[in-house]
């Protein structure tokens, strides 16, 4: 009788912890998705700073960059792009294809600068696409770089370019895993709650901005420094 009991307990224990590995979240290339969403946050809000720091130092203006929540949801989607493609430069991957097998120092070398220029195309291309996007459907100019050197197109610059690629880069190469393990240390209960409210706001802050620029033909300005 006890050993059955026994047996009984095991097969109860066992099958909670099936139950338990089915409900596991989906993971983003090792990576808890409700974590990466809090990773995605953290590129928002540092998205919002250094497109700040930049009209601050050009154009002494501090301002909401058209969003009620200092997060920018794209540079959010941003790293959650980046990461799918291409890893980090210490484990460049195409998707899930490792680019190199093993790591020598000319390998790690070339990794690193074959990231930077992904990266670097990756954001003239994107500001180029989003920038003329707005221009053409919703009439609207929301950034203009015509007045930097080395601009192309007013939506981007190789100088602006090579800050905001440098800045992605550095993150991806030397702050993302940190970052991503101390937020793991929050617990998936914790960031659940965070991306349920927080993240909810910043992705309804995001498409109302949308929709008010495609309704009104104006992106909407909520507040402003300017010295």
């Amino acid at each position: 009788m006890e050993n059955a009991l026994t047996v009984n307990a095991e097969g109860i224990a066992e099958n909670q912890k099936t139950a338990r590995r089915m409900r596991k979240a989906p993971e983003i290339f090792g990576y808890d998705i409700r974590y990466f969403f809090i990773g995605m946050m953290v590129f928002a809000f540092l998205g919002f700073c250094a497109e700040n720091a930049g009209r601050m130092a050009v154009q002494h203006i501090f301002d909401s960059r058209h969003q009620i929540l200092p997060f920018l949801f794209a540079y959010g989607v941003a790293l959650l792009a980046v990461y799918v493609m291409l890893g980090t430069p210490d484990e460049l991957r195409f998707f899930n294809i490792r680019i190199f097998k093993d790591v020598t120092r000319t390998k790690r070398a070339l990794s690193h600068a074959i990231y930077f220029s992904v990266i670097f195309a990756f954001i003239m291309i994107g500001e180029i696409a989003v920038g003329m996007l707005y221009e053409k459907c919703a009439g609207v100019i929301l950034w203009d770089y015509s007045d930097i050197p080395t601009h192309i197109t007013r939506y981007t610059s190789v100088l602006t370019t090579l800050l905001y690629g440098g800045g992605v880069y550095l993150i991806m190469a030397f702050a993302f895993r940190p970052m991503m393990r101390l937020i793991e240390k929050m617990g998936t209960r914790a960031a659940t709650v965070v991306d349920c409210t927080l993240g909810v706001a910043i992705v309804l802050d995001f498409l109302t901005m949308v929709i008010i620029t495609f309704v009104t033909g104006s992106a909407p300005e909520y507040w402003s420094i300017a010295w």
